[in-house]
């Protein structure tokens, strides 16, 4: 009874002991007056307010900036501190920096390595990440998008008029969001892999699960609801995600591993490809089956999202500025594209600058990885920023600087007091020529050693797309808010109905 009885003050005595020294932020973590932020408890600091929010942290974090600004800062158990830094030269200095002063840092790797896997650039840093890099970026580079790729577009465009006119023909509705996804993942599947998938049979397939598609969302939305839950092993045991997580990686870690083994064995057997598969079994170790894997699984990922997304939101902001889809149909029909034919790949987009602008304008209030961090691997300080009132900002080793593009490059004090509006016209010239925004005031596409490097390949498939259609079809969605799934990427939170009309001018 004694010895309970000291225990018990022992114990009691430490918790006192911890509040007094962590009155307001988390176990482990300094107090920093010079920041603002949610006010925290004793040990636990911001994690009952983190906690609830972290399926939709997205929101949370806009909600966060709209009261206390551009900087602001948490602390949670575990992770410790987070300070977003919502301002282009913030970004600047930790990009010009990446993996010399910052990194992904431990919980990033983590997540990552689970998905898209351990040998993905995602989860890799140093000289894994450069050799990962160098691997993938040779299906991006120009010279090689040159190699087929407007034969494989006509292609999947083909399929694609199909599919629209046997709906429109039978006044059947789709969801452009499905449809955009299966034809990025076709045109990806054949330039990649030269594998067809039937991805594109008729208006009914659109309402059908499918493998790739499916478990490539669960893996994208659970895995950002990952990074700000120091204890995500724990919970998602107890609500079912990690079931779905791993039911969700399994199948889709099948498909991509009977892609590589079929090849291997057509190849065994004297078959020859030129694609990006065949130069990953020709870099790689062909008996590391999970590292061409978990490569694979990251370009199939970043490269298909990107695309799609930026698709599907250029439509919800072309429909409530239609000016702008007349202007790309003309654009289009300006060029002389042949029916179900695609621009010649990377060497005819500077014809292309209305296209150009509404994708760039569509990224910058529709970024595809809206939110991002890195973590300190040692002491820094960002820069001081005058004219808007901030002096030098430290950042102690281990902090995990984050920011929000969804958040910045809405914002009015970077882009002007139209910042939230879309008006593409603002990356045009005098002469209408399509002007490249400056990085990082445009951070859609990352910046610095990170840059994203299917940049080429994304505004491609997005100007042949459109030009493509615009020419034949009109589409009409309902113009409402429409909003994205808290996941790594810009992700449609519902689906988006759309209606296929023939176009005749």
């Amino acid at each position: 009874m004694l010895y309970a009885y000291i225990l018990t003050v022992l114990i009691l005595a430490v918790l006192f002991g911890l509040c007094l020294k962590y009155p307001a932020t988390a176990l482990g973590t300094k107090p920093r007056l010079d920041l603002l932020g949610p006010q925290g408890l004793p040990v636990l600091g911001n994690l009952l307010d983190i906690y609830p929010h972290r399926l939709h942290i997205l929101s949370w974090i806009t909600a966060m900036g709209r009261q206390y600004g551009e900087l602001f800062s948490w602390t949670v158990p575990l992770t410790g501190r987070t300070i977003v830094i919502n301002r282009p030269e913030w970004i600047d200095h930790v990009h010009k920096n990446e993996g010399t002063i910052y990194g992904k840092g431990e919980v990033a790797l983590a997540v990552f390595s689970q998905f898209p896997g351990r040998g993905s650039p995602f989860s890799t840093e140093g000289a894994e990440w450069r050799h990962s890099r160098k691997v993938i970026k040779p299906v991006f580079e120009a010279r090689n998008l040159a190699i087929g790729v407007s034969e494989i577009m006509e292609e999947m465009m083909t399929l694609a008029h199909g599919l629209l006119h046997y709906a429109a023909k039978r006044d059947v509705t789709i969801d452009f969001n499905e449809l955009c996804g299966r034809l990025v993942l076709a045109i990806f599947c054949k330039l990649a892999l030269s594998l067809d998938m039937p991805l594109l049979t008729d208006a009914s397939c659109l309402s059908e699960p499918h493998v790739i598609v499916e478990n490539l969302h669960v893996l994208n939305t659970i895995s950002s609801g990952r990074l700000p839950n120091p204890f995500w092993t724990i919970t998602e045991k107890l609500d079912g995600r990690e079931r779905r997580f791993k039911a969700a990686r399994q199948q889709l870690f099948k498909v991509i591993e009977d892609i590589i083994k079929s090849r291997q064995d057509a190849s065994d057997n004297g078959g020859t490809h030129r694609d990006f598969l065949s130069t990953l079994l020709e870099e790689e170790d062909t008996t590391d089956l999970d590292l061409m894997r978990d490569e694979l699984v990251s370009l199939l990922f970043a490269g298909r999202d990107t695309t799609q997304n930026a698709l599907i939101w250029s439509l919800h902001e072309l429909s409530r500025s239609p000016a702008w889809f007349d202007k790309m149909r003309e654009e289009a029909q300006m060029n002389a594209l042949p029916p179900n034919h695609a621009a010649d790949p990377c060497t005819r987009l500077q014809n292309y600058p209305i296209h150009l602008a509404v994708l760039y304008e569509t990224l910058r209030l529709w970024p595809g990885v809206p939110k991002n961090g890195r973590s300190a691997l040692r002491d820094d300080v960002l820069p001081a920023i005058p004219d808007r009132g901030y002096d030098p900002i430290r950042v102690g080793k281990g902090n995990f600087v984050a920011w929000s593009d969804w958040d910045m490059m809405k914002g009015e004090a970077i882009w002007g007091p139209d910042a939230k509006v879309f008006n593409p016209a603002r990356h045009l010239d005098a002469e209408r020529r399509f002007v490249k925004p400056p990085s990082p005031k445009f951070h859609a596409f990352g910046a610095g050693p990170r840059l994203c490097p299917g940049v080429q390949l994304a505004s491609y498939e997005f100007v042949a797309i459109w030009a493509n259609l615009l020419p034949s079809f009109d589409f009409v969605a309902e113009v409402k808010e429409r909003y994205p799934t808290d996941a790594l990427t810009i992700t449609m939170r519902e689906p988006f109905i759309v209606k296929a009309i023939p176009w005749s001018g």
